[in-house]
C-alpha cells in the first residue's frame, strides 16, 4: 500500500491550485469569445439599420424626411449613436448619458458641450464612422456608434467575477488558517493532557509501591520488579511521543505477538476497572510485518480503550482478530466490541481532533491512531461497521512486505 506523504498533499495543493488558475484562465477566455461573438453581430446590427437608413433617404419614391428616418430607424436602437455633419458637428444622438439625450446644442452648457465630444472620441476610437451618402456620391455625414450596455457589462464580468473569487478565497484562506491555529493550538493542549495522562499512571504506581515499601520491607522484591516495569512503560510512553511528528523506523515485526502483549497490559489492569469484560484475541496465521512497534501498540491501546469506555453497566466483550487476504496481500486487524455503539451522525466526525463522546477525554485518541497508520505505515483505519446499543468494529489495514512474504 503506497504511503501518503507530506510531500504528496503538497504536490496535491499545488496541483489544485494550478488547476484553479487555469479554469480561471479558461474562464476569460471563454467570456472574451462570447464578448466578441455579440461585438460582430451587434456591429453588422447596427450596419444594417444604417444601411436601412441610408437607402430610404437615397429613394426618390419616398417623401420621407432625415428627422422622421432617424426617430424611427435609429433612434429605436438600444445602442448608443452619434450622428455628425461632414465636419464632425454632433446634429443628433441617442442612448448617452441622460443629461444629454434630451438636450439640444443650444441648451448644452460647457461641460455637456465637454461630454458629448468625450464620447464621440470614444465611438470613433472604438469604430470607424459610418459616412451616409447621398445617391453614393455626396456625404451628408457620419454615423458613430458603440455597443449595447449589456457588452460593455459582459466585457467586465470576468474581472469581477474573478475580484469575487480571490475575494473569497482570501476569507477562506484567513478563515481556514484561523481554524487551523485554533485546532493546532487545541491539539498542544490535549498532547499536553495526553503526555500528563499516560504518565501519571505509572508514576502513581511507583508512588504506590514506594508507599508500601516505607510499610512493608517484605515485599521488597515484588515492588522492584514492578517498579521496573513501571519505568519501562514510562520510557515506552516518552519513546512514542517523541516519534509523533518524525518519520519512524520500521522493522520486522511479528504481528501476533505484538497484539498479544498489548492484550496481555490490558487483561492484567481489566480486574481493576471495575468492569466485567472479556478481552479475547483470535490470531490468524503468523505473519511478520513491517512495524514501528511502541507506535502500533499506541494504536491498539487507544482502540481497546476506545472499546472499555464504550461498555456501560453490562458484561461486555472486546475481540480483536487478525485475518489475511493473500491475493492482495493485506492484513486485517479487526477490533471489535458490544459497547454502545455510535450514532449515524458521529460516524463522520470520530477521526477529527477534538471529537469525542465521552464526557472526559480531549478527542485525539482516534486521530493519532489514525495517522500513525496512515502516514507511518501506509496502511488504513477505519470504522468498519457500528450500530446504536450494539457496538463498534474497527480495521486495520496494512499490506505485508514483499520482503516478509
Amino acid at each position: 500500500m503506497k504511503k501518503f506523504s507530506f510531500k504528496n498533499k503538497a504536490n496535491l495543493k499545488g496541483l489544485l491550485f494550478v488547476t484553479g488558475i487555469l479554469l480561471i484562465i479558461l474562464g476569460i477566455w471563454y467570456s472574451k469569445v462570447l464578448v466578441n461573438i455579440l461585438e460582430e453581430q451587434a456591429t453588422e446590427y447596427v450596419r444594417f439599420r444604417i444601411k436601412v437608413f441610408e437607402q430610404n433617404i437615397n429613394n426618390p419614391n419616398l417623401d420621407t424626411n432625415i428627422d422622421f428616418l432617424f426617430n424611427e430607424v435609429i433612434r429605436v436602437a438600444d445602442y448608443p449613436i452619434i450622428y455628425t455633419d461632414t465636419e464632425g458637428r454632433p446634429q443628433s444622438w441617442v442612448n448617452l448619458s441622460p443629461r444629454l439625450n434630451d438636450k439640444t446644442m443650444d441648451a448644452f452648457s460647457a461641460a455637456d458641450s465637454a461630454l458629448l465630444y468625450e464620447y464621440l472620441r470614444e465611438m470613433s476610437d472604438e469604430h470607424a464612422a459610418i459616412p451616409i451618402k447621398y445617391q453614393n456620391k455626396v456625404v451628408l455625414g457620419y454615423y458613430y456608434y458603440g455597443f449595447s450596455p449589456v457588452i460593455y457589462k459582459l466585457r467586465i464580468f470576468p474581472y469581477v467575477a474573478i475580484g469575487a473569487a480571490a475575494l473569497f478565497i482570501l476569507i477562506g484562506y484567513l478563515g481556514f488558517s484561523y481554524i487551523r491555529r485554533n485546532e493546532e493550538q487545541f491539539i498542544w493542549v490535549g498532547m499536553a493532557k495526553e503526555t500528563a495522562h499516560q504518565l501519571g499512571t505509572p508514576l502513581s504506581s511507583i508512588g504506590g509501591w514506594l508507599e508500601l515499601l516505607k510499610t512493608d520491607p517484605s515485599v521488597l522484591d515484588t515492588a522492584v520488579a514492578e517498579i521496573q516495569n513501571d519505568l519501562l512503560r514510562l520510557n515506552k510512553i516518552a519513546n512514542r511521543f517523541s516519534k509523533i511528528g518524525s518519520v519512524p523506523e520500521l522493522k520486522s515485526v511479528p504481528l501476533n505477538e505484538t497484539i498479544e502483549n498489548v492484550v496481555h497490559y490490558f487483561q492484567k489492569r481489566l480486574p481493576n476497572m471495575h468492569k466485567k469484560i472479556v478481552l479475547r484475541f483470535e490470531p490468524s496465521a503468523a505473519v511478520n510485518l513491517l512495524l514501528n512497534r511502541e507506535l502500533f501498540e499506541w494504536v491498539l491501546e487507544n482502540l481497546i480503550k476506545n472499546s472499555i469506555d464504550a461498555i456501560e453497566n453490562k458484561d461486555g466483550e472486546i475481540t480483536i482478530k487478525t485475518s489475511l487476504n493473500p491475493e492482495k496481500n493485506l492484513v486485517y486487524v479487526d477490533i471489535s466490541d458490544n459497547g454502545k455503539g455510535l450514532l449515524p451522525k458521529q460516524k463522520k466526525n470520530i477521526f477529527k481532533p477534538g471529537f469525542s463522546t465521552k464526557k472526559r477525554g480531549w478527542g485525539l485518541g482516534l486521530s493519532l491512531a489514525r495517522r500513525i497508520i496512515e502516514q507511518y505505515h501506509g496502511g488504513k483505519l477505519f470504522l468498519k461497521e457500528s450500530r446504536p446499543g450494539l457496538g463498534c468494529s474497527f480495521r486495520i489495514v496494512l499490506r505485508q512486505h514483499a520482503s516478509l512474504r
